[in-house]
């Protein structure tokens, strides 16, 4: 409990960062690995897997110890994270916007996950400029 001791809005906005990219990074990693046929679809990551979960636990992780660089460690986690998953995202896109099935993907899961990533890596740049204790 002493970690929630003199909280303010920059801490719950790091753990909920925290929170929204780790359970974005299991879906991501469970939804992507169960729809795989023969093979893993295009847009998913190991990199971009890596980055969510590994920002979410260094945010938890500094939060927990009170180091102050925390937010700038797990914003750019989940910043190249994202980066990384927009730019994948963009091959299923470019098959649904000039109608013909060249790369492949699956453009739903695609701008599901960009949304999820996006609020963790947006909540967590928030949470930054706010102060985390008392």
């Amino acid at each position: 409990m002493a970690l929630f001791k003199n909280a303010k809005p920059g801490l719950w906005l790091s753990l909920a960062a925290a929170a929204i990219a780790l359970v974005g990074a299991v879906a991501y990693l469970a939804i992507y690995m169960a729809t795989a046929g023969d093979a893993v679809d295009r847009v998913f990551s190991w990199l971009t897997f890596g980055l969510m979960a590994g920002g979410a636990v260094l945010t938890v992780g500094g939060e927990a110890l009170r180091l102050p660089f925390t937010p700038i460690l797990g914003g750019a986690c989940f910043s190249v994270a994202l980066a990384n998953h927009l730019v994948e995202t963009a091959y299923p896109l470019a098959d649904v916007l000039t109608g013909v099935p060249f790369f492949g993907g699956n453009p739903a899961l695609a701008i599901t996950f960009s949304a999820v990533f996006g609020a963790a890596a947006l909540l967590n740049v928030v949470a930054a400029f706010l102060p985390h204790r008392g």
